[in-house]
């Protein structure tokens, strides 16, 4: 047995494509190597993720009529060498695959046909779910999970995913551990090709593996604030405090609230000419002209990065997310000598940003220094505007939100065609904005919980995120019914 880690692709045999199906090669992790006679039996070489696998060897030889020699090959080898012999669009270090949104393939993948319907839909995720008597896809539309109307079931979901992880680089055989890669998209739409990226998930399952594909599509980044839909007031006042030239400025809200475009827009606007501007994201999602940004590793997190950044005297970092004690410190000291700092936290509002710092280990004395402003946000699926029709709010939910009868008038979902009978069609933002004023900050540094930190908020002026959320309710962008799927309630019962 020997072993190699690279495969040289000029000397693979096109014939060696006849004597595996490619499928049998994803699911199995093996690959036919160098030449042979179609004619007559012979040694075969065959690389093999593990070719230690004797069970496998000798299904190998039986199938192939042949002695085998079991290959070492290491799964960027297989994923380039079945890519070759199988004509599987790769390139170097991620799959691609094309696809034309006007003229689908006669003879589509299955891979190519989930992917062409979810991009076609607007999906923001795509999870492919293994069960143990059937299989699904599923896909997140304006923030809901639907099912996809795809061939996929129990009998081809294995295939499926194999096929992607190869194309992934990942190991189509490791059932138990979690592993993630990128796979790329030309999508051509409208004679205007563009990559869509996807972050993939393999992760253990009880029947299998399965992936979640979050799509990366630039044309839906919207990199303009003013089309964000703050309210005025607070798309003035973040506009301000993204020009202040040193602090801590941070996008709050749960996945899928929409932080990284905020954030993105913001960028967008400091790009003057006169900044020097870095990033460091996990993983980039829009590339832009003139900003240094970079992709974590396994060698280089948040920190690492943002120590060399500081070394280079930028005038801007964008962090994609402050996560551990590590980072936060790096970039509170960031904002404390002279630079500004965006980034993002997973907080339920704005002053939960104070206790996640503080559970991060950031000091009290650091934090009121540094923190300059947090902006919380959320998406809302948006009332389709050709069936939504005017009616009352549902009745359990006006104690929970209105101190007395609402006077506004308010709308509700239908469905019909152009939403796919869902009565909402697209996303629409809420914000809120939290200002540190003296007394907050003094309030901060003296250490004061978060509960009084809120108090404190709401006398200065902080209108919670709610606010937002039922006044664009009130004026028929969402329903009372989406606000409360995704927002607590304004009152609590028994006040």
């Amino acid at each position: 047995m020997r072993t190699s880690g690279e495969v040289h692709l000029k000397e693979l045999d096109p014939k060696l494509s006849e004597l595996l199906p490619v499928d049998y090669c994803l699911d199995h992790g093996v690959v036919p190597l160098g030449h042979v006679s179609l004619e007559a039996p012979s040694v075969l070489s065959v690389g093999m993720l593990k070719p230690e696998d004797r069970p496998l060897a000798e299904e190998l030889s039986f199938r192939l009529g042949r002695q085998i020699v079991p290959v070492g090959i290491e799964a960027e080898g297989l994923r380039r060498a079945i890519g070759r012999l199988y004509g599987i669009p790769l390139d170097e270090g991620s799959g691609v695959i094309s696809l034309d949104a006007a003229r689908p393939s006669a003879d589509p993948g299955l891979l190519e046909q989930v992917l062409l319907e979810a991009i076609k839909r607007g999906a923001t995720d795509i999870h492919l779910e293994t069960h143990s008597r059937h299989a699904e896809v599923r896909v997140r539309i304006d923030g809901v999970l639907r099912p996809l109307p795809v061939p996929v079931g129990s009998g081809n979901i294995v295939r499926l995913i194999s096929r992607i992880k190869v194309l992934c680089g990942l190991d189509p055989t490791e059932h138990r551990l979690a592993q993630d890669g990128r796979l790329s998209v030309l999508y051509n739409e409208a004679s205007a090709l563009r990559r869509i990226d996807l972050r993939v998930s393999a992760l253990p399952g009880p029947h299998g593996s399965d992936v979640a594909m979050r799509v990366l599509d630039p044309s839906r980044f919207i990199l303009d604030l003013s089309r964000l839909e703050m309210p005025p007031g607070i798309l003035s006042a973040f506009r301000r405090l993204s020009r202040y030239p040193h602090g801590l400025l941070l996008t709050t809200g749960p996945t899928g609230s929409g932080k990284t475009t905020t954030l993105y827009a913001t960028l967008r606007e400091l790009q003057d000419g006169m900044k020097k501007i870095v990033s460091v994201e996990e993983p980039v999602e829009y590339e832009f002209d003139a900003i240094n940004q970079k992709n974590v590793t396994p060698q280089m997190g948040f920190a690492d990065y943002l120590r060399a950044f500081l070394r280079a005297n930028p005038d801007v970092l964008y962090v994609g997310e402050i996560r551990d004690p590590e980072t936060a410190e790096v970039a509170v000291r960031a904002g404390t000598t002279g630079h500004l700092v965006l980034s993002t936290l997973h907080t339920r509002d704005a002053v939960s940003a104070v206790a996640r710092l503080r559970a991060l280990g950031v000091s009290d004395d650091f934090l009121s220094e540094v923190l300059i402003g947090v902006l919380g946000q959320r998406l809302l699926r948006r009332l389709c505007d050709a069936c939504k029709r005017e009616g009352p709010p549902p009745p359990e939910l006006i104690p929970q939100y209105f101190d007395g009868i609402p006077r506004s008038a308010y709308f509700e979902p239908v469905g019909c065609e152009l939403c796919g009978q869902t009565g909402y069609r697209g996303l629409v933002g809420v914000f809120e904005l939290l200002e540190p004023t003296e007394s907050l900050i003094r309030a901060v540094g003296a250490g004061l919980p978060v509960e009084e930190l809120r108090r404190l908020a709401l006398e200065g002026g902080w209108l919670p995120l709610v606010e937002d959320a039922l006044h664009k309710a009130g004026t028929g962008l969402t329903s009372l019914s989406e606000v409360a799927r995704r927002i607590p309630p304004k009152y609590r019962p028994g006040r």
